[in-house]
């Protein structure tokens, strides 16, 4: 199995690509996290204090992948034709035991709703966590009122492993977090039944 982890990541498809970010993404990335929809989903105020923190985050993501050996894989999602921003999706693997990550996945509020694209973007990053990565579990976990993620991971073949109570935001929304997990060997079984 080849050692992707230090490798820069890029994976095309028709389309979308996904790709480690370059400073050149940095307002695209932040423009759709200070976009009033996506600040109105975290109770985020429209900041100079939020756009800061924005900027830290992707900025975190760039340091990630200096990293020896890198252990945490936050790229970005771009449309295949115009290379616009899409959003982001990760597998994290710091702080998690052996060939087990989290997965995160962020579209930009224009693509809210996108299921292709979410499907798409899940899709490619599983088949590199558990083909180039060497993953074998992967996890992540949402808020129980966002049906959408709940339903990509179920259909993913991932099972739901617990619910407790959310961040702040979460629970200001009525929400909870559900946790999901998903193996190499269901997601294949999955994959071969479709």
């Amino acid at each position: 199995m080849p050692n992707a982890a230090n490798n820069p990541v890029l994976i095309k498809h028709h389309r979308i690509t996904l790709r480690d970010f370059t400073p050149a993404d940095c307002d695209g990335f932040v423009a759709y996290q200070m976009d009033a929809r996506y600040r109105a989903l975290y109770n985020q105020p429209d900041s100079p204090e939020t756009r800061t923190t924005s900027t830290a985050l992707f900025e975190r993501f760039l340091g990630w992948q200096d990293e020896t050996p890198r252990q945490n894989f936050q790229i970005g999602i771009f449309d295949a034709k115009s290379g616009e921003i899409l959003g982001c999706i990760g597998l994290r693997q710091q702080d998690m035991p052996a060939h087990v990550a989290v997965m995160g996945l962020e579209l930009a509020p224009a693509c809210w709703g996108r299921y292709r694209l979410a499907l798409d973007a899940i899709n490619l990053m599983l088949d590199y966590g558990f083909s180039r990565l060497g993953l074998g579990t992967v996890t992540g976990s949402t808020g129980n009122g966002n049906r959408r993620i709940t339903h990509l991971a179920t259909w993913f073949g991932a099972t739901l492993t617990q619910s407790r109570p959310g961040p702040d935001w979460m629970t200001q929304k009525g929400w909870h977090e559900v946790d999901w997990s998903l193996t190499r060997d269901a997601w294949l079984a999955k994959k071969a039944a479709k």
